[in-house]
């Protein structure tokens, strides 16, 4: 019998660009660290498994991916000029592709990706 998968939900974070015009990868990872939590949630830069949500001001997100226990707090510290544009509770088919992404960046000897939350609860 396999494992139930913990409850995801997939959050659209309004981005901010650098100089160049690029995302700024290390402003929305200290941004997710401060709002969410160091370990507790997974990001890609593109949009693999939704349409991304359209916002009124047509604002730049990226997805992120949370344990749907903490979702209550990153939406409360997201602070007053809300970078949470949207929350999405993952499909099972959603989660196992999210499961391929955490693969991607933390493979493990029985081939399974491991959420980083899920290296930090080991």
């Amino acid at each position: 019998m396999e494992p139930v998968e913990e409850p995801l939900r997939c959050l659209a974070v309004r981005v901010v660009f650098d100089a160049r015009g690029e995302i700024d990868s290390t402003e929305l990872e200290n941004y997710l660290n401060r709002v969410i939590g160091p370990s507790q949630w997974l990001s890609t830069t593109q949009w693999l498994f939704i349409e991304p949500p359209s916002a009124e001001d047509e604002a730049a997100t990226v997805p992120v991916v949370v344990p749907e226990r903490i979702v209550g707090r990153a939406i409360r510290h997201d602070g007053p000029r809300r970078r949470i544009l949207f929350d999405h509770r993952t499909t099972p088919a959603e989660t196992r592709k999210w499961r391929w992404v955490a693969f991607q960046v933390a493979p493990n000897p029985l081939g399974q990706g491991r959420f980083p939350w899920e290296a930090v609860d080991a």
